[in-house]
């Protein structure tokens, strides 16, 4: 794993989402070990990932669609949270209202799909 390169990707939300993006952890999935971030939330991580965990097991014994690339959700205040599915990193962000949702699933989301893809190579 490339750290440098995951600290270029949260460098690139930061550039991108501006005042925007309040905090953001790329971790490992199964330890919840944060690898690279940007005001990091220890206890965010760990929650994360159980919540994927418990998501994933729960869509596939109710024989939903599996989960693809990410999911959101919408907080109290105008926040909003991000969690991006790398595999076996994940990476959570936390949003205000002075993040362009549309840039952040059009642009920040596939651009960090690929960069962690490519630091894990």
């Amino acid at each position: 794993m490339n750290i440098e390169k995951l600290e270029q990707v949260i460098a690139e939300c930061r550039t991108t989402l501006r005042e925007g993006l309040l905090a953001t952890d790329i971790f490992e999935r199964k330890s919840g070990l944060s690898l690279a971030g940007f005001n990091s939330q220890p206890v965010a991580v760990a929650l994360f990932t159980q919540v994927m965990e418990y998501l994933e097991t729960t869509l596939a014994e109710s024989a939903f669609p599996a989960l693809d690339k990410y999911f959101l959700l919408d907080m109290q205040n105008g926040h909003v949270v991000v969690v991006i599915n790398h595999g076996e990193l994940l990476q959570g962000m936390l949003l205000n209202n002075k993040a362009n949702l549309g840039v952040t699933i059009s642009v920040v989301i596939p651009k960090a799909l690929k960069a962690v893809a490519q630091a894990a190579a």
